[in-house]
């Protein structure tokens, strides 16, 4: 979501000299507010009509985007749904995946049409588009592949480090329990695991700058953030790729764990704090940050949605 947010921020940017705008819309939480970061784009509540299709809870959208005036991008949750409608709508539309694995979900028939029927088709990271070109011959001409942006701001390296490991406690939590059932009678007295939870993006940061180490329990996931949060604010990454995260995962800072070895992610996280502990200074892999900030830094960004814009058939 907070991709979103920004990237639709960033194109209402770049549409604004051209005499567009870009909005961000809720169909099915019509009184959503996003509260755990900051934005400005603006939200538009938009009516949709409701009919009946098979059972009464599907929404319809005849009526609600003028197919002259109006391009929507889509997440690829929303396709199964909305992707058929606004191509038989003949309304130009895109969709967004930003999780390559989520692209199953729906009826084949309703994903064939809705895929084929995209203008283009974004994606998130290198798996993403892997994903997208395997579930859907005939779409690799279309797809886009953008990146997001970190933060610099704030997901960075400038605070002291303490002995202290964090994670996020809401995927697999069933696996992060395990890990630390098998932690809790070798972690050292003076180190610390918090599990980062009903923060906001700022109280997030500030724990990632000051742990040493980052548990990624990342599960099927596009090109999960939490783990690049965490080393570009200077963590040691251990865990899951979700697959999507291997385009970023480096041996200097990130070690890979194989999904469900529960017992060896626990062992991976001694062996690294005995080596942290043995060190003269906490190791910070600079060369690798500033080459992570680069690959996903806001002119990158800024430079992906220039094109996508472009491609839906306006100039910047």
């Amino acid at each position: 979501m907070k991709v979103i947010y920004r990237q639709a921020e960033l194109v209402n940017q770049l549409l604004q000299p051209l005499g567009h705008s870009a909005v961000v819309m809720h169909p099915n939480t019509w009184r959503f507010r996003v509260q755990w970061f900051d934005t400005t784009v603006p939200v538009e509540r938009r009516w949709f009509h409701w009919r009946w299709v098979g059972k009464p809870s599907m929404s319809g959208i005849e009526g609600c985007f003028d197919s002259q005036q109006e391009l929507v991008v889509v997440p690829e949750l929303w396709a199964r749904k909305y992707g058929d409608q606004l191509a038989r709508l003949g309304v130009t539309y895109a969709i967004y995946v930003q999780n390559g694995y989520y692209i199953s979900k729906g009826d084949p028939a309703v994903l064939n049409a809705a895929y084929a029927g995209a203008r283009c088709v974004l994606t998130i990271s290198d798996d993403a588009s892997r994903c997208v070109a395997m579930a859907f011959p005939g779409t690799e001409e279309r797809i886009l592949r953008v990146h997001y942006s970190v933060d610099a701001q704030r997901f960075n390296t400038h605070q002291p480090k303490e002995n202290l490991i964090t994670y996020m406690p809401r995927k697999l939590a069933d696996h992060s329990s395990k890990v630390l059932f098998f932690l809790r009678n070798h972690l050292p007295a003076d180190w610390r695991i918090q599990a980062i939870d009903g923060l906001n993006e700022a109280g997030v940061a500030d724990l990632m700058q000051r742990s040493k180490i980052f548990m990624s329990f990342s599960h099927f996931e596009g090109c999960p953030l939490p783990p690049l949060e965490a080393a570009l604010c200077g963590n040691q990454v251990i865990g899951y790729t979700g697959q999507g995260a291997q385009e970023y995962w480096s041996p200097a800072v990130f070690e890979a764990v194989e999904s469900g070895n529960v017992v060896g992610f626990a062992q991976s996280v001694l062996r690294k704090i005995h080596q942290l502990d043995a060190a003269p200074e906490f190791p910070l892999a600079l060369d690798l940050i500033e080459d992570l900030r680069a690959r996903y830094s806001p002119a990158q960004e800024k430079n992906d949605m220039s094109n996508f814009i472009r491609t839906m058939g306006l100039t910047v």
